[in-house]
């Protein structure tokens, strides 16, 4: 696999990212039924305060996305690997090797925070992902400073992303470092998806 191929794949993911947290805000319009919400009443009638057959559009349209975006992060790993392999046998290639980075490359908007973990719960979520706190997220999925406007995003992608993995680039609180980490949002046994409280950075 050559970089371009590996850069369009990457550009694909996080189309599907971008439309599944607009999808996923629309649902929230929708009484905020979700992926899961009754579609009927009490009464086993169809529920009057909803676009039915809107809700079932966007939630096919959503398995659909997820199994495309399954996909993808696959064949984007093993592109990885092979750019690896072949920085390795080819180090003079060093124009590849920068290029098919994974997305934390300094040349996409990644590295200013605009998140900060004010809490980790244990056994949760996020410590699973070795998220501390303190840490500074500069991008969970495709939400980045430049393109965040309130939690209710975040939120969106995360309801979204339910037991698959969101990639997260975090500035470390001690070291500064800026990591890559994955994080699998889950039901788990306290509270939300995560396990943890993000703050905004004012």
């Amino acid at each position: 696999m050559n970089r371009e191929v590996l850069l369009e794949l990457i550009k694909q993911k996080d189309d599907i990212e971008k439309e599944l947290l607009e999808l996923g805000n629309e649902l929230k319009l929708q009484n905020n039924v979700g992926m899961t919400g009754e579609l009927v009443d009490r009464e086993g009638y169809p529920r009057n305060d909803i676009d039915l057959v809107r809700v079932r559009q966007i939630r096919q349209r959503v398995i659909c996305l997820q199994n495309d975006h399954k996909t993808l992060m696959k064949q984007i790993e093993d592109g990885l690997i092979q750019v690896h392999e072949n920085t390795i046998k080819n180090p003079s290639n060093t124009t590849d090797a920068i290029t098919t980075a994974p997305p934390n490359n300094t040349n996409l908007p990644n590295k200013e925070p605009f998140l900060r973990v004010d809490i980790v719960s244990k056994q949760s979520p996020a410590e699973l992902a070795d998220l501390h706190v303190g840490d500074l997220i500069c991008r969970i999925g495709t939400i980045r400073k430049d393109n965040f406007r309130t939690m209710q995003d975040v939120a969106a992608l995360v309801n979204n992303s339910e037991n698959r993995s969101i990639t997260l680039f975090v500035e470390r609180v001690n070291t500064k470092e800026q990591q890559t980490l994955t994080l699998t949002p889950k039901k788990w046994s306290g509270n939300g998806l995560l396990g943890c409280k993000l703050t905004p950075l004012s």
